[in-house]
């Protein structure tokens, strides 16, 4: 009898546990993606919403994401960019690396005190136009708005 009351519990705690979500990040969602740099100005702008799933999702299930900005210098190309925070929510942090086949978006948020999750994304050289716009010439990204970043170094 004590047996099946011993069986009876572990069945219930790990059908239980199959239903829980989990806590922990898969990767992030990036939307509304865009990069260019301005016609004949020497600003260049990156901009993107993004969050981790389904770790930042609000208690009513609705995920708010990060709205993630910057204008600099290019002036022409779409240049580098250092680890720079994200102005509505200070926990995310991004920076964009150029590498031979073109640039290199990452995403970083806290995972707990001892580490981060950080997301990785490549765009890659036929996802970058150069336009020319008169006497000057600009680049500008036409790949996807939306797309999800793989967990990665």
């Amino acid at each position: 009898m004590q047996i099946n009351a011993i069986f009876a519990t572990l069945f219930a705690a790990s059908a239980s546990g199959a239903a829980i979500k989990s806590r922990y990040a898969t990767g992030f969602t990036v939307t509304n993606f865009s990069a260019s740099c301005i016609p004949h100005s020497v600003m260049c702008s990156y901009e993107f919403y993004t969050i981790t799933d389904p770790e930042t999702a609000s208690p009513s299930g609705n995920p708010t994401p990060a709205k993630c900005s910057l204008m600099l210098q290019g002036p022409d190309v779409l240049p580098t960019v250092g680890w720079t925070g994200c102005a509505e929510k200070g926990a995310y942090s991004w920076a964009v690396d150029k590498f031979e086949d073109g640039l290199k978006l990452r995403v970083t948020t806290p995972q707990d005190s001892h580490g981060n999750y950080t997301g990785v994304y490549e765009i890659t050289t036929d996802q970058l136009v150069m336009e020319q716009h008169g006497a000057s010439i600009s680049q500008r990204y036409t790949g996807p708005a939306e797309f999800t970043m793989a967990l990665g170094v």
